[in-house]
């Protein structure tokens, strides 16, 4: 006789001479249950429950230039619009900019945003960004996948961003 948690166990043998342990086995089917239950159930992302106001970091290069840096905040509403003021270094030279955008968020929480920002009023790029929500919504993480200056010439970049929503569960 095994003694697990406060209850007995007793072996059975069976037809075939193997041996189960009939606890064990409603154990497993219990725990199976659990996984299969709670593996379906996730919340989708939607521009709703990703708009609210959000804190970020960009860290990167822009090989032609130099590296980048960026601190900034940013509010993003439940259509997927997006307005945000940043303090960027590139390669030493420090500038405050605004910006705003649209974003799209997908039922995986993948999405796209595209970005123009500006400085003194005036469009200095345009900026695509590949983002992934995480953390139920509460952080997101983005790659700029392009960056085009008014001219239209393209400039490779290497760049990421990291977001944390400022106020966790309220959405604007």
């Amino acid at each position: 006789m095994l003694k697990i948690a406060n209850a007995k166990c007793k072996f059975n043998p069976v037809s075939n001479g193997e041996t189960l342990m009939k606890p064990t086995k409603l154990l497993m089917f219990m725990m199976l249950s659990m996984f299969v239950v709670t593996s379906g159930v996730h919340a989708a992302c939607t521009k709703l429950n990703t708009s609210g106001k959000w804190g970020f970091s960009t860290t990167g290069s822009i090989p032609a230039i130099g590296a980048v840096a960026a601190t900034g905040i940013f509010t993003q509403d439940a259509s997927g619009n997006i307005t945000g003021t940043q303090t960027r270094s590139l390669n030493g030279d420090i500038a405050d900019e605004t910006f705003t955008g649209t974003a799209t968020v997908n039922p995986d929480c993948t999405g796209t945003d595209t970005i123009q920002v500006f400085e003194s009023g005036i469009l200095v790029r345009t900026t695509t960004l590949h983002v992934v929500y995480d953390d139920n919504g509460r952080e997101a993480r983005a790659v700029f996948t392009s960056l085009v200056l008014p001219d239209d010439t393209s400039l490779p970049s290497i760049i990421t961003i990291e977001a944390r929503r400022l106020f966790p569960g309220k959405s604007e």
